[in-house]
């Protein structure tokens, strides 16, 4: 009889979670074997004899385990995107216009950004006195509160520029958020169509 004492954990590659199981002492005939097996189907991510666990199967039990973590993956991806389709946006319109990325983006949002004042600095001081620590002048905190908003205007001017720049070109995002799939027991009391996109569960103790 041999005993493997394996080491399993989540990862993420290819924009899927799947289970990573390693055996400490496989045989390396074994592991080339079960490489090529996986290989020949990508939604198959594990084998006991005939039996294939599917991506599908382990991410619908892991979200039920874990919906946070899928959440995390979900807004990373999205920020990701974004990120990816801004990029695209500006080398597209920087192709267009004959110009490099680097000089459009002078051109359009950094020549753009608004001048921080001493009174915009002021302003802001006082508009947020209540979180200000006691004891915090406008003297001491005036530089870190000129280089927050000139930040904040350099983001502004960016998403206003993408903003243009997306109304006028084929954007599609097709990514989904995590759903936790919801079975409904024969004889429950439901409200709706069966085919509804939503499912809405009310849990209430009158007691």
């Amino acid at each position: 009889m041999h005993y493997c004492r394996g080491r399993g954990r989540v990862l993420s590659l290819a924009g899927a979670l799947f289970l990573s199981v390693s055996c400490d002492k496989a045989p390396a005939s074994q592991a080339a074997e079960a490489k090529a097996e996986s290989a020949s189907d990508p939604n198959v991510v594990a084998r006991v004899g005939d039996r294939e666990i599917t991506l599908g199967e382990v991410d619908e039990r892991a979200l039920k385990a874990n919906m946070p973590v899928f959440q995390q993956l979900y807004e990373a991806r999205r920020q990701a995107i974004e990120e990816l389709l801004a990029e695209a946006l500006l080398e597209q319109e920087a192709g267009r216009l004959g110009i490099t990325r680097e000089e459009l983006e002078a051109q359009e949002i950094h020549s753009k950004i608004p001048e921080v004042t001493a009174k915009d600095v002021e302003d802001f001081f006082n508009q947020n006195r209540g979180r200000i620590p006691p004891g915090q002048t406008l003297d001491q905190l005036s530089g870190q509160i000129r280089e927050y908003l000139t930040a904040r205007n350099q983001v502004t001017a960016r998403e206003s520029y993408l903003s243009g720049l997306r109304e006028n070109a084929k954007v599609a995002v097709s990514l989904d958020p995590p759903r936790v799939p919801i079975t409904v027991a024969a004889g429950e009391r439901v409200k709706g169509s069966e085919e509804a996109p939503v499912t809405i569960v009310e849990y209430s103790d009158f007691q």
